[in-house]
Order: structure tokens, then sequence, then C-alpha cells
């Protein structure tokens, strides 16, 4: 009707008609975007895994022996060249009997010498110099020997005893610090006595001449030769075997402890590198285009913000490769029903085999040796996709 005012709708009903009507399209094309910008920009689906070059150093003895001392821990940083353990790969029954051998042959020749005493004093003297010379280096190669695990005896003791709960008594630590404090004294005694005569041996050379061929005095200078030879190999043989870090990094991961018997060859201890210097991917095929040396991707931080960084390809392999378990990103051929057809390994499990590609690492990201990273090709202006996932 002319003239007549329309009645004005209240402003509650006109806002739950805008809740009705537009709110649902509002928080639809919200959530829209959302997806899409969170998908584009931080879940997009990666083309390749990679990982981070992980070098690893094993150490291992080259000898059977027994684990004397390991001067590392768990996560310890070494340098190249650092003492890491020492092991003593001398059996000191049979030490102790080869020892023994060699000064019942010194008595030997103590005794035959007497024959020589009547022509030649002198030479006699000089070979009693040589034969106490012998005998006292038996003694203190003997003597070392016997340090060498007193050490060790005394070392373990001592560590005991400083546990929390002592599971050794002092008077056992005592008496194993006391042989070996005893030990090393007569080693130091004996090596002042055997320098002593080597430079009494060394005067005699110089004012007698040699005897000619044929001489018994001749004939048992060789016969001390040869037991010489003998003493340098025993003291050879005392000589731990001391293992060295071949590369900076830590010590990851330690499989023998101080006082183990050990094999040759078997893994003492891991030495990880705290740097790395690649990223190793492998490609899975189909692809349309071979990767190429100089190729380039983008490396995406498995990290909250989801850094980004630039990378070249610098080495493709040759030939297909088994891939790692933590690398593979495309649906295993167990699920596709080609068990059959899909290459085994040596326990008779599928694997995958993809093309092994070599990449540059960022530095800008800051990434650790064996982390995992997400690739995507990086396409030229006008180039063909390279793969095809």
């Amino acid at each position: 009707m002319k003239g007549i005012e329309p009645i004005p709708s209240p402003a509650r009903l006109r806002w739950r008609e805008f809740r009705i009507r537009a709110v649902p399209w509002v928080v639809y094309l919200g959530a829209m975007a959302a997806c899409v910008f969170i998908w584009v920009f931080h879940l997009a689906p990666p083309q390749l895994v990679g990982q981070v070059d992980i070098q690893q150093a094993r150490i291992n003895s080259t000898q059977p022996g027994r684990l004397a001392t390991l001067r590392v821990a768990r996560f310890d940083a070494v340098r190249t060249g650092d003492a890491l353990a020492e092991v003593v790969v001398a059996d000191p029954q049979v030490l102790e009997s080869t020892l023994a051998l060699i000064r019942a042959e010194v008595d030997l020749l103590r005794a035959q010498n007497d024959t020589v005493i009547t022509r030649e004093r002198a030479q006699v003297d000089y070979s009693r110099l040589r034969l106490e010379s012998l005998d006292q280096r038996v003694q203190l190669a003997s003597a070392r020997a016997r340090l060498q695990f007193a050490e060790a005896e005394a070392g373990r003791q001592e560590d005991l005893r400083r546990q929390p709960v002592a599971v050794v008594a002092t008077s056992d630590y005592q008496r194993a610090a006391n042989e070996r404090d005893a030990l090393q004294a007569e080693i130091d005694e004996r090596t002042k006595l055997v320098a002593a005569i080597e430079s009494d041996l060394a005067k005699f050379r110089a004012a007698n001449p040699d005897h000619p061929d044929g001489d018994p005095a001749h004939i048992l200078d060789a016969e001390l030769a040869l037991q010489e030879s003998r003493i340098r190999l025993a003291e050879a043989e005392l000589q731990p075997l001391t293992l060295t870090a071949p590369m900076d990094g830590v010590v990851s991961m330690i499989y023998c402890r101080a006082g183990e018997n050990i094999l040759a060859g078997e893994l003492v201890l891991t030495i990880t590198a705290t740097q790395a210097d690649r990223i190793h991917a492998f490609v899975m095929p189909p692809w349309r285009e071979r990767p190429q040396v100089g190729m380039t991707l983008e490396v995406v931080r498995r990290s909250l913000r989801r850094e980004t960084a630039l990378a070249q390809v610098t080495h493709v392999g040759e030939h297909l490769d088994a891939v790692p378990a933590n690398l593979l990103t495309l649906v295993n051929s167990r699920g596709l029903g080609l068990d059959n057809l899909a290459p085994t390994d040596a326990g008779g499990q599928p694997v995958e085999l993809g093309l092994p590609v070599l990449l540059t690492l960022p530095p800008e990201l800051g990434l650790l040796p064996g982390e995992m990273v997400d690739l995507r090709w990086v396409k030229a202006a006008g180039a063909r996709p390279v793969l095809v996932n």
C-alpha cells in the first residue's frame, strides 16, 4: 500500500540470516585457502628423499689379544692420530714360555763357555758380559710383560673402587697397586743395569778385534747373536698394539670394554664425522630424462619452518642399486602384487632399485650427518620435467 513504510527488520534477525547464508561459505573458502597454502608451501610431496652423507670409520684390531685400555667414551671428540685403545697381543703364558726357553739356552751357552776360559780369558769375559746382558734383558722383558697386566688389573680395581657402591676391597686394590709399583721399580733398575752392561760391551769391542772364522769364540758369538735376535723379537711382542683415530669426529659407538679378549678384525669402536659435504639420494624409475651432472634440486629440511635451499647434482651412478628402506619414496612392488618380479636380497626380501646420485650440501641449512631431507627437481625455463613420480 502506498504511503505505508515497510516494517524494518531487527539487526538480530539480519545477523541470523547472514550466519545461515554467508558464514558457511566464508568458512569453506577460508579452509580451502588454508589447505592450498599449507599444501604448496609446507606439505608439497617430495619427488625424492635424500640423506646427508655419514662418514664413519670402523676401528678394529689387526691381531687377536686383550683390550688392555680404552681411552675414550661414547660421544667423546677425537682428532686424527689420537690414541683410542691399546691391545696386548702377546699371550702371557706363551711369552713366559718363550722367555724361559731363551733363559735355558743362555744358561747352556754359559756352561759351554767354560771350555774357552783356558784359551782366551778376555773373550770369556766379553762373552760373560753378553750373557749377563741377555739374562738381564730376558728378566726385563718378563717384568715388562707382567707389568702390563698388573697395570690393567690395578686400573680395573681402582675403577671398581670408585663406584658409588665399592665392589673391591681396599686391601685387594692396595695389593695390586703394590705389585704394579714393585714391577715398575724392578724394570727401572734392570734398565739401568742393561745400559751399564751395554756400555761395557761397547768399550770391549773397541779394544779387541774380531776373531777368525772357525774359532770357538766366534761360534759362540754367532750363537749369542741368535739369542739376541730372539730377545728383540720377544721385546717387540711386548709392545701393545695402539689403535689410533684415522679421522676427526666423535666416538659414536663402543663395542668392547677394557679387559675383554678380542679377535683379529673384531670391531672395537666406531667414529663418526661431525661434518658432511654431500647428500646422497636414489632416483626411482621410470624417468623421462636421465639425471645429469649439474642439474638443480631444491632441498627442503624436515623442520617446522621447512627451510629450503638449492643443491646441484655432482655425480650420477652408472647402474641401479638397492635403495635403503629409509629412502624409499615409491609404492613397494609387494603392494602391487608383483612379488615374483621384484628383485630380492640375500635374505629373500624384495628390494627396490634406483639410480644413485650425489648432491652438494647447502651450508645455509646447517644439516647434520645422517639427517633426512626432501628433494624436488627445479625445472629450468622451457625444459621438460625430469621425473615422473
